[in-house]
């Protein structure tokens, strides 16, 4: 018998001032998830937070120095998440990567796809060759999105991940502009936009 599975949709757009609320309602719902991997993730975060983190998106975007997006549902309002990749060093055609999901949104297929959809812009957009992942060994759930995206383990760091100001020790990833197994977690017709004006949050590329 064939059993068809209906995935999510989900579609990835750059922060603009008017996602702080929902921001703040998704890293809420999202405590106890992630809050063991990323400890800004508590229940004192609070719409101020969310409000700085929104502005500091906005500016790192227009410097060039980490691109972060919204991931959203069908209804086009309700944030599942977020993803980034940043860029340490502009001389280098290397990002470094990061996601994370609201509960109720994990194990959907929604990381993966919205984290590919990042990775086709920063790949054709701004020339990197590769983006860089660093994930403790025990994070299971981020440790399979970066293999669905065909992210190669390296080698393990010991001094790329801070929790509450303690190193942690972090597999590192890469996944390359040539591999194929992103790709195939595109969607079909690919819409987003891309470098938002952010007086009123539109746009069509990202700064070069």
């Amino acid at each position: 018998m064939l059993i068809l599975v209906s995935l999510m949709q989900v579609d990835i757009r750059p922060f603009k001032l008017s996602d702080a609320g929902e921001l703040q309602r998704a890293v809420l719902v999202a405590v106890g998830h992630i809050s063991p991997w990323l400890d800004w993730c508590s229940p004192g975060y609070s719409l101020r937070d969310a409000q700085m983190w929104v502005a500091e998106s906005m500016a790192l975007w227009q410097q060039g120095r980490a691109f972060r997006w919204v991931m959203l549902g069908e209804d086009r309002r309700k944030i599942l998440g977020s993803v980034e990749v940043s860029v340490p060093t502009l001389e280098a055609p290397v990002g470094r990567m990061g996601y994370w999901v609201r509960r109720g949104a994990s194990g959907q297929g929604v990381c993966s796809r919205a984290a590919a959809q990042a990775l086709d812009l920063v790949f054709s957009s701004l020339g990197l060759q590769r983006v860089e992942l660093f994930i403790q060994p025990a994070n299971e759930a981020s440790i399979r999105v970066a293999r669905k995206l065909g992210a190669e383990f390296i080698d393990q760091q010991h001094d790329e991940v801070v929790y509450q100001g303690e190193s942690r020790v972090a597999n590192r990833y890469q996944v390359k502009a040539e591999s194929s197994r992103w790709v195939e977690l595109l969607p079909a017709r690919r819409r987003w936009p891309l470098m938002p004006e952010y007086a009123d949050g539109t746009g069509n590329r990202l700064p070069v």
